[in-house]
């Protein structure tokens, strides 16, 4: 394509461009990969926990056993994409951003383990295209010991939980039920927020064992012992229980089509007629063109043969609602209440 250049026409600074220029888009593409790649490097290295207190740059170089001048440009970067602050000659790890940061602290961001264990197959991206993913060995394993359950509920406690009893809690079904389960419940928090938002709600929180005794702890911590139980079992195996007016679950569930029929089919079950399935996961919308995020996530799980987490359409899981006797109703967006673009899928017994 040439462009007529004519002397005598209007003056330069006058000209509309033929078309919007889509450079800051496309290089913002392209920064988002690089500043991955230098606050996950920063991570690895330990930079935040050394920088817990201040450091000046020749001393964080020296216990990186780093180049001092790559350094100090590093820590500049860091300080502008604002995980760290100046003080003067030092650097800090940001005030804010260290409860996440360094490691050993309560709310420490494990999750970002993943995305450094995952760095070489996004750049084996090309490849996995041309030849299909390779079968993977590891199967992703969560560890679910005391410190970690803790460490999730503190996590939940960030606004999720709120968020999600405070649109439950409105349901009119809710308000009326007197019996419900909370499949997967791990701590039982959601389930206590339920108990004390409906006074005369009976809750069973579901988990396998090791994880119900953590959860019967926070039931007696907050006094509600009376009216919240936890039984120990594998929901995807054994009974869990009948007459619940409704079932809740949230991201514990992430089973292939298969199982994921069979769990539908054993919460149907469990529900009485007209009783609620709410469950708080991961969808992707029926055109496949949104959220990014779960998107990304959803080819990520092709890519690695991991097998963590089966995401589908909203049209999907209410195909597979219907098959065991269950109505999808409505898909309700958390995202602008929390980081992660989350939904809760409700569903009815018929």
């Amino acid at each position: 394509m040439t462009i007529d250049v004519d002397s005598g026409a209007q003056r330069l600074a006058e000209i509309k461009p033929p078309l919007e220029d889509q450079a800051p888009f496309l290089w913002d593409l392209v920064a988002g990969y690089e500043k991955g790649q230098i606050f996950l490097s920063a991570l690895e290295m330990g930079i935040f926990n050394i920088a817990k207190e201040p450091k000046t740059v020749d001393q964080l170089a020296a216990e990186l056993e780093a180049d001092p001048s790559v350094t100090g440009k590093l820590l500049d970067v860091l300080v502008s994409m604002g995980v760290l602050c100046n003080e003067g000659d030092s650097y800090v790890t940001a005030p804010k951003m260290a409860p996440f940061l360094v490691e050993g602290e309560p709310y420490f961001a494990r999750y970002l383990n993943f995305a450094k264990e995952s760095r070489n197959q996004w750049a084996d991206l090309n490849k996995v295209l041309k030849n299909g993913p390779a079968s993977s060995e590891h199967k992703h394993e969560h560890k679910y010991d005391r410190e970690t359950i803790d460490w999730i509920a503190r996590g939940t406690m960030l606004g999720r939980l709120q968020a999600t009893i405070q649109i439950i809690r409105e349901y009119p079904e809710f308000q009326a039920a007197r019996k419900m389960v909370d499949l997967g419940g791990g701590h039982g928090l959601f389930g206590i927020g339920f108990a004390q938002e409906n006074p005369d709600l009976e809750v069973v929180i579901y988990d396998q064992p090791g994880v119900a005794e953590i959860a019967q702890e926070y039931i007696e911590r907050y006094g509600l012992a009376e009216r919240v139980k936890a039984v120990k079992g594998d929901y995807t195996k054994d009974q869990i229980g009948s007459d619940y007016d409704i079932a809740f679950e949230a991201c514990s569930f992430g089973g292939n089509a298969d199982q994921a029929r069979s769990f539908y089919s054993r919460v149907a079950e469990s529900l009485n007629a007209g009783g609620l399935f709410i469950a708080e996961t991961f969808t992707l919308d029926d055109n496949r063109k949104a959220p990014l995020r779960s998107l990304i996530w959803d080819l990520k799980e092709q890519i690695s043969g991991d097998g963590h987490m089966h995401l589908r359409t909203n049209s999907e899981i209410f195909s597979m609602f219907e098959k065991v006797g269950l109505r999808g109703e409505s898909v309700i967006d958390l995202s602008e209440k929390m980081a992660m673009p989350m939904r809760l899928v409700v569903a009815r017994k018929v």
